[in-house]
């Protein structure tokens, strides 16, 4: 008999300990969302959410062109034209010797305090036609997709810079029509140069006459290791010639005060270019001018990674993820600047595959080109925010973001 009444009274002790515990599990969801009402997170009277049109730009390009110059400086004029308080477009100097302008497009969602700062450059290479549009894209979508808002616009502050290498750009395009020749003998043999375009090319354009050899490969010009990938500087004909001496190239002069204004505000970096070798595209990161490892090479393998995994290309295969110079060493490129001048951790290398001199006509080209590099850009993001929990909370071993 002592037994049941024991059991009885242990039953209703734990009932009304399990009422209890939903009371109060009750009351804090109560007072949680009161809270959230009485105190809208992420300063929400001055972000994206309440400052602009929130829409969906569709999965769709909004742009189905290449971009020049001209293009950016008429879009991001727009963009902060409509939005001043969350768009501020900068001229970067000096001018390139074509007397074209580098646009930087500074995107806050937050006026009133500052956010982790995401860095990303386009186009050094003249050939990836598509970077452009991939950085003005990823612009539209964060200022006006409501999907983007959280957590990649409402999180952090963004500076784009969508073409560093305008002279390039509009010159391998004014060849596109051309037979082409190798870009040796191209560079060397003025007579062939007739009707033809260059196999490749790397470079700038950086001198007014064509008489001989001329450009500068911007991604050899940045002053960290300069030259010490090779005992010899290449000749000037070639696609790899690193210019007389560090930042000889006004492109890489215009980074330079750039990237040293904004200082500290930058925690992350990207650069994206281009693979020309069809199924090889790359997530890449520092160092290129060596092979020793830096000293956080496991935590940009681990958020190259992860970016690889939930950027998997359509076919199905992924990023190779790997330090940069195993694919060989060169020194002077902007990876390593930023990385080892500037101190910025995390930086990254991003190519997926861009034809050279694609059909301008084939709309298809450029829409699969700049969706791989938005995937690949916002997943090296989520694969940051992963590393450090950002706002993510676990349930059951599956991380949530809020």
């Amino acid at each position: 008999m002592t037994i049941v009444f024991d059991f009885i009274l242990h039953y209703k002790i734990f009932k009304m300990l399990l009422q209890m515990k939903v009371y109060m599990i009750s009351a804090l969801y109560f007072f949680g969302i009161l809270f959230i009402l009485l105190f809208p997170p992420r300063n929400f009277e001055q972000s994206g959410a309440k400052m602009r049109n929130v829409r969906s730009t569709g999965s769709s390009l909004k742009y189905i062109e290449y971009f020049d110059e001209k293009n950016i400086i008429e879009v991001t004029n727009r963009m902060g034209l409509e939005d001043p308080e969350m768009v501020h477009v900068v001229h970067l100097s000096p001018r390139t010797v074509h007397n074209n302008t580098i646009v930087a497009l500074e995107l806050r969602s937050d006026t009133h305090s500052r956010k982790p700062g995401i860095l990303v450059i386009g186009t050094l290479n003249g050939m990836a036609w598509g970077a452009p549009n991939s950085i003005i894209e990823l612009a539209e979508k964060l200022l006006y997709d409501a999907n983007y808002q959280t957590p990649f616009f409402n999180d952090y502050d963004w500076y784009l810079i969508p073409l560093v290498n305008p002279d390039a750009l509009n010159f391998t395009k004014s060849l596109q029509s051309f037979s082409t020749i190798n870009h040796m003998v191209w560079a060397r043999n003025m007579t062939a140069r007739n009707n033809t375009k260059p196999s490749e090319w790397y470079k700038n354009v950086d001198s007014d006459t064509r008489e001989k050899c001329f450009g500068t490969n911007i991604n050899r010009n940045f002053a960290y290791h300069w030259q010490d990938d090779v005992h010899k500087t290449p000749e000037n004909c070639s696609q790899y010639y690193p210019g007389p001496k560090p930042f000889s190239a006004p492109e890489s002069q215009a980074l330079q005060r750039y990237i040293h204004k904004l200082g500290d505000a930058i925690n992350f970096a990207i650069h994206v270019e281009g693979s020309f070798v069809p199924k090889k595209e790359y997530i890449l990161y520092p160092w290129q001018y060596t092979l020793r490892q830096p000293s956080n090479g496991r935590t940009l393998q681990a958020i190259g990674e992860y970016a690889a995994r939930q950027a998997r290309l359509p076919d199905g295969r992924l990023y190779e993820v790997h330090q940069n110079s195993n694919d060989g060493r060169v020194a002077g490129s902007l990876t390593d600047y930023i990385s080892g001048v500037l101190g910025t951790e995390l930086v990254f290398l991003v190519k997926p595959y861009h034809p050279k001199y694609p059909n301008i006509s084939d709309t298809s080209i450029l829409e699969t080109y700049v969706k791989k590099t938005i995937t690949a850009l916002l997943s090296l993001v989520r694969g940051w925010r992963s590393s450090t929990k950002q706002n993510t909370l676990s349930f059951f071993g599956k991380d949530v973001e809020f």
